[in-house]
């Protein structure tokens, strides 16, 4: 019952966000086609390579995370299971590149603690990284978007302030156990590989995302902040249940946080186009991974 509940209202958040897409370009269509009329194909191609780029090093981050296990991967390899299977994270249950991924890893060889074990730490690398940078590049450059954004969303602080309080009611049931979740944070711990890895990764999603906007800010817009935004839109996204692949979130962050300078018809859109870049870059990557995957088998994996 419960399962199906969420699904239902994953797929009514589908609903919702194409509801809104069809009104806004009914009465909006005019501005989208003024919007990217003004964009320089220049533009349009730099942001695109940038998008690539970014996708490659998630690729790298998910290759590093089965390397810490001792897990003899290819590079290739890693580029096809991981790109094959993140289309699925647009079907409404948010699941299925999980459980795409979950099963290229088993036909590849690897036992299941293998695979909980490298999902969870490369979830964890991306994820993590996207909250701390993007809440430590909006402190030092916009911190008045994230008082903005505890108004806007107002259970955020009392959220914040309860699980802090469960943690600390907990923490004397947890010292038996200490030993053990020592061990497991320990595991989750970035390498300097992976740090490195994880910052190009917002480096360049986030330029992909600023230089679309250059054409249209009336004052200069910092490419700190909007990597910063960025990266922070993206761990928001993904924290929100029942959004697939945060759509619709991602877009609301980025608009919410670029009110300063841009008016709200034109922030929409550009998160939308960023949005819609970002599909089209994982779709042909898609694609050149089933290519790959068609022309040479999965080797099995050293463990």
């Amino acid at each position: 019952m419960q399962t199906k509940l969420k699904t239902a209202l994953k797929t009514l958040w589908w609903v919702v966000v194409l509801c809104f897409i069809f009104v806004f370009l009914h009465g909006n269509l005019h501005v989208v086609d003024d919007v990217v009329k003004q964009i320089p194909i220049g533009i349009i191609i730099s942001s695109l390579l940038s998008l690539t780029l970014g996708k490659l090093l998630l690729v790298a981050i998910m290759h590093q995370s089965l390397r810490y296990y001792k897990i003899d991967f290819r590079f290739l390899q890693s580029f096809s299971i991981y790109n094959i299977t993140q289309l699925g994270k647009y079907i409404p249950g948010s699941i299925w590149q999980f459980v795409g991924k979950i099963g290229m890893y088993k036909s590849a060889g690897l036992d299941s603690r293998s695979v909980r074990d490298t999902i969870v730490l490369e979830t964890f690398w991306v994820v993590f990284s996207a909250f701390m940078f993007g809440l430590l590049l909006i402190g030092f450059t916009q911190y008045q978007f994230l008082i903005t954004l505890s108004h806007k969303v107002p259970t955020v602080i009392p959220i914040a302030t309860l699980a802090i309080i469960l943690f600390l009611l907990l923490l004397p049931q947890l010292r038996p156990h200490r030993e053990r979740l020592y061990g497991y944070c320990r595991r989750l711990l970035f390498t300097p590989l992976s740090f490195m890895t994880a910052l190009l990764i917002w480096l360049t999603l986030g330029f992909a995302f600023w230089i679309t906007l250059t054409p249209f800010t009336t004052s200069e817009i910092g490419l700190v902040y909007i990597i910063g935004l960025y990266a922070f839109s993206y761990a928001v996204g993904f924290a929100v249940p029942f959004a697939p692949a945060g759509i619709g979130i991602r877009e609301s962050v980025l608009v919410l946080g670029l009110a300063p300078f841009l008016d709200v018809n034109s922030a929409i859109i550009l998160a939308a186009l960023n949005r819609i870049f970002y599909i089209f870059i994982e779709i042909i990557l898609s694609a050149l991974s089933i290519m790959v995957s068609g022309r040479r088998s999965v080797d099995r994996p050293k463990t």
